[in-house]
């Protein structure tokens, strides 16, 4: 029982973070329903269930390999490679781009027996940096994109800059990687069902319309939820339901702080400006994640796009920055357990040069 425990401690951690605070800031002030962003929560729900249905037809893994197979050379594979992993995290979330295509990278290291360490960093910065260009691209940017009201128009317009420098970014990256001339053969896949795959693309659109503003929320939920009962019922199985648990507790819990005197000290001296809000958001992100940090901090500042800013170019540095990185990390060390050293030191190397450029930069052109 207490190994159990321990276990469910190890692999929930944040959730278990928001119920303790959600709990302990309960008993200095009444919590509230209201609290509860329960728009975002269907949203999330809904984009999960999408998510799920997308990967249960293959349908990435499939376009992947159909990409790949048109690749002559080795930095042709890399750029393919990193190049869908970023587009898709803008869609389906960092975390499923890289559960999808980091095993794809693996797959093509052992086909051409070499070391794909550097490719898969590369495709975990991607991920991190193609999902903090869309709102749906990552659950911070879903829960800020609600929080502060935020419009299409005004939410891209902050974002552009990033989005641009980081293509640039990792455009160097590949281009500084050896190349070589060789032909990939990748096992044969079965093309993914048609009117099945058609049907989850159209619900991917109709969400993120509902992200977006342009479709009531309640309304993607409903459609979502009975093309699941209708046609996929395991799906409801594969949602991350800690996930939604976890944004009830932050919820809670910034309800809570929002009107002790010490959330009014944070907002009237570092959380007061952008600057602050910002070196907050990248700091934050570093020891906690990005997607709390930006749930803590949403609660005490009124400095949206600093905070936007901080907590997705913050998903860039140690490890845990961004939990998505840890899922790649698992599944190169599963297969690679004796590299696993190498493996840190670069994606820290490769992180916090990231970290130092891009959040200079954009800190310099946009704020």
């Amino acid at each position: 029982m207490l190994l159990k425990l321990k276990q469910f401690l190890k692999q929930e951690t944040v959730l278990c973070v928001a119920l303790l605070l959600a709990a302990t800031s309960s008993l200095f002030e009444r919590p509230k329903l209201g609290y509860i962003d329960f728009a975002v929560l269907s949203i999330l729900l809904s984009l999960m269930l999408v998510v799920a249905g997308l990967k249960s037809v293959s349908f990435l893994d499939w376009t992947a390999r159909q990409l790949l197979r048109r690749c002559a050379s080795w930095r042709s594979v890399v750029l393919a490679l990193v190049g869908i992993t970023y587009v898709s995290s803008m869609f389906v979330t960092n975390d499923v781009a890289l559960i999808t295509f980091v095993p794809l990278a693996i797959i093509i290291g052992k086909a051409l027996q070499r070391d794909v360490a550097r490719v898969i960093i590369l495709q975990t910065l991607a991920a991190n940096l193609g999902s903090m260009v869309t709102p749906p691209g990552n659950p911070q940017n879903l829960f800020l994109y609600a929080h502060y009201n935020y419009t299409a128009s005004s939410f891209f317009a902050v974002m552009l800059i990033p989005g641009l420098l980081s293509i640039i970014f990792l455009g160097i990256l590949i281009w500084r990687g050896r190349d070589q001339k060789l032909q990939l053969d990748l096992p044969e896949q079965s093309k993914p069902d048609v009117l099945q795959t058609a049907l989850l693309l159209l619900l991917l659109a109709v969400n993120i319309a509902a992200v977006l503003h342009w479709v009531d929320k309640t309304i993607a939920l409903g459609i979502t939820v009975a093309f699941v009962l209708l046609r996929q019922r395991r799906l409801l199985l594969e949602v991350d339901y800690s996930l939604l648990v976890t944004f009830v507790g932050f919820f809670i819990f910034i309800g809570n702080i929002s009107h002790t005197s010490l959330a009014l000290q944070l907002k009237q001296s570092l959380l007061g400006t952008a600057t602050g809000t910002y070196v907050a958001g990248l700091l934050a992100s570093q020891f906690i994640s990005n997607v709390p940090a930006a749930m803590l901090l949403a609660g005490l500042t009124s400095e949206a796009d600093a905070l936007l800013l901080g907590v997705n170019v913050g998903g860039l540095g140690t490890l845990i920055a961004s939990m998505a990185s840890v899922i790649s990390y698992k599944l190169f060390v599963a297969e690679h357990p004796y590299q696993a050293g190498t493996y840190l030191r670069t994606f820290l190397y490769y992180n916090f040069a990231g970290l130092v450029l891009l959040g200079l930069l954009t800190y310099v052109l946009v704020l």
